[in-house]
Formats: C-alpha cells, sequence, structure tokens
C-alpha cells in the first residue's frame, strides 16, 4: 500500500514539475499601425472610391452635392475645389463617409 501512495505522490509531483516548466506563451509581436493597416481584413473596410454624378449648390455658407436620382444631399470636404462648379452638373469622384454624411473628394468634373 505505501508503495502504490509513494507511486502516486511521485507522478503527481512529476508532472506539478512538468505543468510549471512548460514555456508560458508569449505576447505577440507589436505591429506598426502601417504594417496593421495592410491586412485584408482592414482592406476591406476601407471605404470604396465611387462616381457620384449631380448638382453642386451652395446651402447656407457650403457647397453641397446633391443627387436628384436618390434625393440625397451630401457635404463636400473639398470646398475650394466645389466652389468652381457652383450651380452645375458635375462628377465627383471620392469615398462616402456615410456616418457624417460627407464624400471625401479625390476629384470634381464638370459634366454634360
Amino acid at each position: 500500500m505505501r508503495k502504490i501512495v509513494l507511486t502516486v505522490a511521485m507522478v503527481v509531483l512529476l508532472y506539478a514539475i512538468a505543468v510549471g516548466a512548460a514555456p508560458l506563451p508569449t505576447q505577440p509581436a507589436a505591429v506598426s499601425p502601417a504594417a496593421a493597416q495592410d491586412t485584408p481584413a482592414v482592406r476591406d473596410k476601407q471605404p470604396e472610391i465611387r462616381i457620384f454624378l449631380g448638382t453642386i449648390t451652395k446651402t447656407g455658407n457650403q457647397f453641397v452635392f446633391s443627387d436628384a436620382v436618390s434625393k440625397s444631399s451630401y457635404q463636400l470636404d473639398d470646398q475650394e475645389t466645389a466652389s468652381r462648379f457652383d450651380g452645375k452638373k458635375v462628377k465627383v469622384t471620392g469615398t462616402l463617409d456615410a456616418s457624417n454624411n460627407i464624400i471625401r473628394v479625390q476629384s470634381i468634373e464638370a459634366t454634360a
């Protein structure tokens, strides 16, 4: 009986030593912000460049893009460029920031 108890105690002790000696998980290496932005998951979340067709008008002190088809209006982040197209039909290339209702303008061109 004493041999069994000693054997069990020895097995438990060896197990405890083995588990305690196991290497601890290491923390992942720090990733630079630039590298983090180049992952597929982040790329999928980046806004898509779109083309908007409509008219630019001045509302108050802001130039606004209006889409007659969808009856939507958006603020434009490039007010200087937009000012040259006041009252004209345009093609705006940019990304839509839907949460703020703003088009992040890349270019504005007059259309026929």
